[in-house]
């Protein structure tokens, strides 16, 4: 079983505040407003979708880890979601008719602040119909997992903690069990999580990415010891860029959830400098360029930190990732 909840630590639940110039103009709407409310629609399609996998994957055996993402959900949903668009809703009602950039739309063609008002909510309410047929079709009790402002809640994205509980799920673990850091190697293929949001409608097909709420970049990293395997799930940072009202206040929660690693990382990578200066590469890698001569030093250096084991280093002999 995975020691993934260790990596996940509590944070305050916050409202955003949607920051405005009451006397913008319909230019400052059109630039900077259309952005935010696609990231906003975006980001209610991700969730819904990491929701429809929970569900379509039920049943789990981490039911911790069961409760960390459904507050998660609910969380993103209820918390910074649904008040940034009661916002947006009264920030824009005088501005209904203006065009959207053009910029992101595929067609070239943008749509109102209005239809983009009301795409907004289209996501939160399917979002908010996932949820409820999810704990309709579960049988589990809503009110064990919805929070309030100032309650706790993860510091990891529900796409991490989705991500935890699907490597623990049985078909992950025969495979792994079977194929090893093979299976590892293509973990992504395996798992099947969900592709960026699709548009509905012609007239909203993007162009260019636009954020979605969710992390790009994950990591799984397997550590086999007697009794078993661990499995450790780590991401990036959720991408809310184009929504600094949410963005920051993830970002507050990540710096939380890494307070007490930065003193170790900065130890770690301070302890290899100094290993990587006693590491001395053989003659056949004098031509080599100055970027692959320190990736074979570190190499080096890494290999040697592991088999020592040097006390800062942060890894394990046995771990792959």
């Amino acid at each position: 079983m995975a020691s993934t909840q260790r990596l996940t630590r509590a944070c305050k639940a916050r409202l955003p505040t949607i920051d405005f110039n009451p006397n913008m103009t319909a230019k400052k709407v059109r630039e900077k407003w259309s952005e935010q409310l696609l990231v906003h629609s975006q980001a209610s399609r991700a969730l819904r979708q990491d929701l429809d996998v929970f569900v379509k994957r039920w049943p789990y055996a981490q039911n911790g880890l069961v409760t960390q993402f459904l507050i998660s959900i609910y969380h993103h949903m209820a918390i910074l979601l649904m008040p940034a668009l009661q916002q947006f809703k009264e920030i824009l009602k005088d501005f209904h008719n203006v065009e959207a950039g053009k910029r992101p739309f595929e067609s070239g063609e943008a749509p109102t602040i209005r239809e983009l008002l009301d795409y907004a909510t289209g996501g939160i309410e399917g979002l908010n119909d996932s949820w409820g047929k999810a704990m309709l079709i579960l049988g589990l009790q809503e009110e064990e997992y919805t929070v309030s402002e100032g309650d706790k809640v993860p510091t990891a994205s529900p796409r991490q903690l989705l991500i935890c509980l699907l490597v623990n799920h049985p078909v992950i673990q025969e495979k792994l069990e079977v194929d090893g850091d093979t299976a590892l190697a293509d973990i992504g293929r395996h798992l099947k999580l969900p592709s960026a949001p699709q548009i509905d409608g012609k007239r909203f097909i993007l162009k260019e990415y636009v954020a979605d709420g969710a992390p790009k970049m994950f990591f799984v990293c397997n550590h086999v010891q007697t009794g078993g395997r661990e499995l450790y799930v780590g991401s990036n940072q959720e991408n809310w860029q184009g929504l600094p009202a949410i963005r920051d206040i993830r970002r507050a929660d990540r710096d939380r959830r890494l307070e007490t690693y930065i003193p170790l990382a900065e130890n770690a990578y301070d302890a290899l400098q100094q290993v990587e200066q006693g590491v001395t590469l053989p003659s056949s890698m004098d031509s080599l360029d100055a970027t692959s001569r320190l990736y074979e030093t570190r190499a080096r250096a890494i290999a040697e930190m592991k088999r020592t084991p040097h006390p800062d280093f942060l890894g394990r002999w046995t771990e792959t990732g």
